[in-house]
């Protein structure tokens, strides 16, 4: 498929400008029917969804996540949220004496918070800084990460900036350290083309209610093979390989990082998602969401807007982020005329995504244009 065709299958692109993918992912008529045959199912013979169709959505959902992000089935666990994901990776990282966890200014709360917490409260928490030009620079973690450094944690895309790390080139600074990377992609799965092989990360964790245009409660987190032999701090059926209480044995791949029953209803919402994506190239998505974010920016920057998100496509991705004294009340006026942005105090975000196209940002644009007048 092609850009086009995917806007064909959302029903609010008729009638709306939804500009809000990095919040919460509308629904297409392939969502429709899935919902709509696992409600049957669920009225008419919920034995047999129990008895056969328990674990097809999960699986399939597992697989299609791996074939979109370059890693292999048996590297993905599902999970509830980005955050759930996140904690379950820090769970697995012991503290060192004299130890330290590198952050960035641009950092996710759930990823800094859990740190915070036992038994990884002592541990020094070093924050790299972005730069007057707004780029949080490589040089600038190779100056934090040393070999005391347990851990560096960092979002692919950031949501408040819109600013797209090189994850890649992280993850060789920390690894060259001993440390571990752990990669929110809440911001970037399903917005670009992946490879997490490539990048090496340690563990890379998303929800699928974004760009995966998937449901809530639904997430993926990315354990690479290299660490499947580490013992979860919690274990559920869903983690071992039998259901024998006295013969414990935890899975030898990622599910040992599932608990029990996943979000069937949920896995139904997500599977057409992450279909839809896989019909279509993610270097495509990637060309497509750039150009709809460049071509906001520009238009944004020649109306005053104060975008703190940066121009140069090798730092950003689907995010636009503004600053704006009245984030609120232009949030409402735009939504009021059938535009659909986000705001938080005075952040203001726009957020295009395949199905959106330039029609969409000239919306946006005269609605910013009406505002002001």
């Amino acid at each position: 498929m092609n850009a086009n065709q995917i806007r064909q299958l959302y029903p609010i692109t008729k009638d709306r400008a939804y500009l809000f993918s990095g919040g919460l992912a509308p629904v297409s008529v392939r969502h429709e029917k899935a919902i709509k045959k696992h409600m049957d199912w669920l009225t008419q013979d919920p034995d047999d969804l129990y008895v056969n169709g328990l674990d097809n959505d999960a699986s399939d959902c597992r697989r299609m996540f791996a074939q979109l992000t370059g890693c292999n089935e048996d590297e993905v666990a599902i999970v509830e949220s980005t955050s759930a994901g996140c904690n379950i990776a820090f769970d697995l990282i012991e503290p060192v004496a004299g130890g330290n966890v590198v952050f960035d200014d641009f950092s996710y709360p759930s990823s800094v918070f859990p740190w915070h917490l036992s038994p990884h409260e002592d541990l020094t928490k070093r924050f790299v800084h972005a730069r007057e030009d707004g780029i949080i620079h490589l040089e600038d973690f190779e100056q934090s990460i040393d070999e005391k450094t347990v851990a560096v944690c960092i979002s692919h895309v950031t949501p408040i900036e819109g600013f797209k790390q090189n994850i890649k080139e992280v993850t060789r600074i920390a690894h060259a350290k001993g440390a571990i990377v752990i990669v929110d992609g809440a911001q970037s799965a399903g917005a670009m083309k992946i490879d997490l092989h490539d990048t090496d990360v340690d563990f890379f964790s998303t929800t699928a209610m974004k760009w995966l245009l998937g449901a809530a409660g639904v997430a993926f987190l990315y354990v690479a093979k290299r660490h499947h032999g580490k013992n979860p701090t919690r274990a559920g059926y869903a983690s071992t390989q039998g259901f024998d209480i006295h013969d414990f044995r935890l899975k030898d791949n990622a599910q040992r990082f599932e608990l029990g029953m996943p979000n069937l209803l949920g896995l139904a919402f997500t599977k057409p998602g992450l279909e839809i994506l896989l019909e279509i190239d993610m270097k495509m998505v990637e060309e497509h969401n750039l150009d709809l974010s460049g071509y906001a920016i520009a238009g944004m920057k020649e109306r005053g807007i104060q975008v703190t998100t940066h121009d140069d496509p090798k730092y950003r991705l689907g995010v636009i982020s503004a600053r704006h004294q009245e984030a609120e009340g232009l949030w409402k006026y735009l939504h009021d005329n059938k535009v659909d942005t986000y705001y938080f105090g005075d952040i203001f975000r726009v957020d295009p995504h395949i199905f959106n196209d330039r029609h969409d940002i000239d919306m946006l644009l005269k609605g910013i244009d009406d505002f002001g007048k």
